[in-house]
């Protein structure tokens, strides 16, 4: 009996790239399942290619990177042709199950589809899609329409992944009766952090490495970065501070011309986009990890990759109060008081003249880190996809 197929859609990141996406392939490959990725194409990245184990087939793609909504409707027009074709021949000639990452998640039509074709739709939602188009579009005509998208995303899927409790309680109510809802956290694989942890600096640090990781867009909170740098330069004294941004966005260049007009360029290394091996050796040999995404509700409700890889290499980490921070934290990261910049200043200095302070955030960031890692996501999904195969009369290999 053939492996069952699986088609994954992506449109908001390259692969193997996107961590999330690479994980749950790379499972349901050790599963037994035949996977494709479907993916934006990126540059030196071939058409297709084979990844450990997993076929992908790229598509170009005009990434907005977030830059305005002239911007993001072009990236989603192209992208939705070439999702809709791509997705369309795979439903018509080989997939068992055809898995959807959003955002966007505009491609509810190929849900509908996959219905009436009598194959399997996986709606996997990594970002409150209402959410996002609220924090930068306002709530007017183009959240409804997102809105109105994601329901329909939901209650056409056999099996809704989430990523936390927000995302759960949210999907919830628009769940079709019969359909699976799986909560499947982010999370590194323990393979890339055994071995990385390093313990913290001992004394008070004249010259503390800071970094951050991630994406660089509007909603990410990136431009306090330079003042928060000048800060503790100025008002605190850390002469030495030098900060390290591993990311790559719309707001890069902006980054980059503000850190120039302080005159802090020669403390900053902009890396843009980083392979993730080398993202995680600069959190372990950082001192201090920060991120300061404000407390919007699309934030609030968003579980930050960031957040778990710094705490699975224990690192001291410092963030505003958001609510999926502090649960996936769970005690591990200083939370500071919401869009308090000064208190995050005032935090991270804290953490730079006490060797305890840091050693302290050390200790339960490793004490908080078995809960963390992916291998302990992996058997929901894998188990959840194995359901949904044999009620089909699919078995995986």
């Amino acid at each position: 009996m053939r492996r069952p197929r699986v088609t994954m859609l992506l449109e908001n990141d390259l692969y193997p790239e996107d961590i999330r996406v690479r994980d749950e392939a790379h499972s349901l490959v050790d599963g037994g399942y035949d996977v494709r990725v479907i993916a934006p194409r990126g540059t030196g990245q071939a058409r297709k290619a084979q990844v450990d184990g997993v076929t992908v087939e790229r598509y170009w793609l005009p990434m907005s990177h977030g830059g305005g909504i002239a911007g993001l409707l072009a990236e989603y027009v192209v992208a939705h042709v070439q999702l809709f074709i791509r997705g369309m021949r795979s439903l018509l000639r080989e997939t068992d199950f055809l898995h959807s990452h959003n955002p966007p998640d505009t491609l509810f039509p190929l849900a509908i589809a996959a219905r009436r074709l009598h194959r399997r739709f996986v709606f996997d939602e990594h970002d409150l899609f209402p959410s996002l188009f609220e924090q930068r579009f306002g709530h007017g005509l183009l959240w409804q329409i997102a809105d109105f998208a994601n329901k329909m995303m939901i209650r056409n899927a056999d099996i809704v992944l989430v990523t936390n409790g927000t995302h759960l309680e949210h999907a919830r109510g628009r769940l079709r009766s019969g359909s699976k809802l799986i909560l499947v956290r982010n999370g590194p694989r323990q393979s890339t952090v055994s071995g990385r942890r390093s313990t913290t600096r001992p004394g008070r640090l004249a010259d503390p490495k800071l970094l951050y990781v991630g994406a660089l867009e509007p909603q990410d909170g990136v431009d306090q970065l330079p003042e928060i740098l000048e800060r503790l330069v100025v008002n605190h004294g850390l002469t030495g501070v030098r900060l390290t941004v591993a990311g790559w966005g719309s707001e890069l260049e902006a980054l980059r011309s503000d850190f120039a007009s302080r005159g802090l360029l020669h403390r900053v290394r902009l890396l843009g986009r980083t392979p993730h091996a080398d993202v995680l050796r600069l959190i372990a040999g950082a001192d201090i990890c920060v991120d300061p995404a404000p407390c919007t509700p699309f934030n609030h409700g968003t579980t930050m990759v960031k957040i778990s890889e710094y705490l699975a290499l224990g690192r001291p980490t410092v963030s505003y109060a958001l609510r999926e921070t502090a649960n996936t934290a769970a005690g591990a990261a200083s939370l500071v008081p919401c869009d308090d910049l000064g208190a995050f200043v005032r935090r991270v200095a804290e953490l730079a003249r006490s060797d305890e302070a840091r050693a302290d955030l050390h200790r339960r960031a490793i004490s908080r880190a078995p809960d963390l890692v992916w291998e302990h996501q992996a058997a929901s999904l894998v188990d959840a996809y194995d359901d949904v195969a044999r009620r089909n009369g699919l078995k995986p290999a």
